[in-house]
């Protein structure tokens, strides 16, 4: 799967209730739609965080959060020269269902 620019927000909650949606909900959002379309999705932090309009920090806590929590995988990509690329992201669990390794 390529690398996306802008990354679609279609049917990405911008709220919960009565408050903001975080942005650890709204990633998760992206991935799950994504993994359940095509098995993965393969994003920057770069471009999520400019999608969302939000930090690189702010992705970078919630992918970890997520990650910490057992409900997404990161693989790393590398290319031929041996840089890293985007990671490819998939889906372990739906969100509150992982065991929460904090």
């Amino acid at each position: 799967m390529g690398h996306k620019e802008g990354i679609s927000l279609e049917g990405i909650s911008e709220r919960r209730g009565h408050r903001h949606a975080f942005v650890y909900e709204r990633v998760y959002e992206i991935i799950a739609r994504d993994t359940d379309a095509t098995g993965s999705t393969t994003f920057s932090k770069r471009s999520l965080a400019a999608s969302l309009d939000c930090s690189l920090r702010s992705v970078d806590t919630a992918i970890q959060r997520l990650r910490n929590d057992g409900v997404i995988e990161a693989v790393p990509q590398y290319g031929e020269n041996g840089a890293q690329l985007a990671n490819v992201y998939r889906l372990c669990h739906p969100l509150g269902s992982a065991p929460a390794s904090r």
